[in-house]
């Protein structure tokens, strides 16, 4: 286990309006950075009864996966320069009833539902070996809400349910599920598997000329041993409880944590003395 530290103070935020799940980087062209948007304890997904969610076959409990997207980001393109190379990733995803794990490489974020439905994350910086901890009455504070099949389906079944059905191919498990439309003012196409309630492509692309793209290179229902694995390299991490981050302003995981909420929807942007 890590070790823990723990302030006795805390400062509490007023909680900021909870943004959508966004595991894809929402064309912002700062994949290592996103985080997912999500809840300690949400509401059941209410989505309405069209072709498109009929298609995408949704259960409440996704079966255990783990998955390896290939990522890439190609920056806003801006007046009289070059466009920019993309830039590229690799991401693991791995999910089971208890966990549902996005591994980034410089940066993981994990959720964790305990017995009680109560969900909690943590946000590992490997490159600074810190952990930083959002219990669910931190989550609850913030004002973050979350739904557990959003989180299991790697993109938000309600931002997948406001676009429309394009095509149908394939039966059975080889089904494939052409969407498109808009989304955050942003053209978005996605290419859903309903037999592994994943996205086999996403493709978001910013009015600013940003794209990200992101493909299902492969996937298994146990992780193959080269994979890497959730919680195995922040072991002997710190630990830094989120509820006391107005005491660690000196920590720059605490700095780039909040600024990950901040561009979540989680807190509102506040200056550091």
């Amino acid at each position: 286990m890590g070790k823990r530290l723990n302030l006795s103070c805390r400062r509490v935020l007023a909680p900021s309006a909870a943004a959508l799940l966004l595991l894809v980087a929402a064309g912002t062209g700062h994949a290592q950075g996103a985080a997912p948007s999500a809840s300690a304890v949400g509401p059941a997904l209410a989505l309405p009864a069209t072709a498109t969610t009929a298609a995408l076959g949704l259960v409440a409990q996704p079966a255990p996966l783990a998955a390896r997207f290939s990522v890439s980001v190609t920056a806003p393109v801006k007046a009289g320069a070059k466009p920019a190379a993309a830039r590229h990733h690799e991401w693991t995803f791995v999910r089971n009833a208890e966990r549902v794990a996005l591994l980034k490489g410089n940066i993981d974020e994990v959720w964790f539902r305990d017995a009680r439905g109560l969900l909690s994350f943590e946000r590992v910086f490997h490159d600074e070996q810190r952990v930083a901890d959002y219990s669910a009455g931190e989550l609850s504070t913030l004002g973050v809400q979350a739904d557990w099949t959003a989180l299991s389906s790697f993109i938000d079944p309600r931002e997948l349910a406001s676009l429309k059905l394009v095509s149908r191919s394939g039966v059975g498990a080889e089904e494939r599920i052409r969407l498109a439309g808009s989304a955050g003012g942003q053209s978005l196409s996605v290419d859903w598997l309903p037999a592994l309630q994943l996205p086999a492509k996403v493709v978001r692309q910013g009015r600013d000329g940003s794209v990200t793209r992101i493909e299902l290179a492969q996937h298994a229902t146990t992780a193959p041993a080269a994979w890497p694995v959730p919680g195995a390299r922040s072991a002997g991490y710190l630990h830094l409880d989120a509820a006391d981050f107005g005491d660690m302003d000196y920590e720059k995981v605490v700095r780039q944590s909040e600024a990950l909420d901040v561009r979540s929807g989680w807190r509102s942007a506040h200056a550091h003395d």
